[in-house]
């Protein structure tokens, strides 16, 4: 299986933290990617949860070609992000010389109104 790939890329605004993802970052990242209602915001209504091994195949691959991010807002995990090579033709022939990324962002963080 492939490994998740690391980074040292720290990004903060105030309260809001994105930190570079670990292999310590499975428990949290199997949560979101096993509740329906997240994936449904993510994923569309095909998917309802994935596996812990799916989980790590998806994430592992997508940090290959990515910087891999857990979101945190006061101390609080809320969602994962990746920055990924920007792959829209019309972008890249706008700034030939740039390293233009795009991302891709999941929120899991729930808030729950008794």
């Amino acid at each position: 299986m492939t490994v998740l790939t690391q980074h040292n890329i720290k990004i903060q605004n105030g309260k809001i933290i994105l930190y570079p993802m670990t292999e310590e970052d499975w428990k949290i990242l199997l949560k979101w990617n096993s509740d329906p209602e997240v994936l449904y915001y993510s994923e569309g209504d095909n998917v309802t949860a994935y596996t812990l091994e799916q989980v790590q195949r998806i994430y592992c691959g997508i940090s290959q070609n990515a910087f891999c991010f857990i979101i945190e807002v006061d101390g609080e995990h809320v969602g994962e992000c990746w920055l990924q090579r920007m792959n829209l033709k019309r972008i890249l022939e706008k700034y030939p010389r740039l390293d233009c990324r795009r991302i891709d962002l999941m929120i899991g963080f729930r808030i729950w109104i008794l």
